[in-house]
């Protein structure tokens, strides 16, 4: 429900309350309030839900960066290492260094012409 459609049920309802002669006898006045009830108590837990949701995205961001950058130090810390001939740094370092392979670009298949 977008936020010109809840003012909008909002105020038929409070119109049906009021002026009861003009609602539909279609329309069961106990369900119509029932269903609004609900209604707004949902998109109020759903807004808590969203604000709860991106606050743990945006945390999930940073500890990611964070840990990424302190990965990248221990990477760059054996990769010396390794250049050095530490004991165990190598088998480390090619295996971690498979991240920053460079891949082939792919092909049209033509001949390059």
């Amino acid at each position: 429900m977008s936020d010109g459609t809840e003012p909008f049920v909002d105020k038929a309802l409070d119109y049906s309350i009021n002026s009861p002669e003009f609602l539909p006898a279609y329309v069961n006045q106990a369900d119509f309030q029932k269903d609004w009830n609900n209604c707004t108590g949902l998109i109020a837990l759903i807004r808590i839900m969203a604000q709860i949701q991106d606050t743990m995205s945006d945390t999930a961001m940073l500890s990611g960066s964070e840990a990424y950058v302190s990965a990248l130090s221990y990477y760059n810390s054996v990769k010396q290492a390794a250049k050095i001939n530490a004991p165990e740094a190598k088998a480390i370092y090619e295996d971690m260094r498979k991240r920053f392979e460079k891949k082939p670009r792919a092909t049209n298949g033509g001949s390059g012409v």
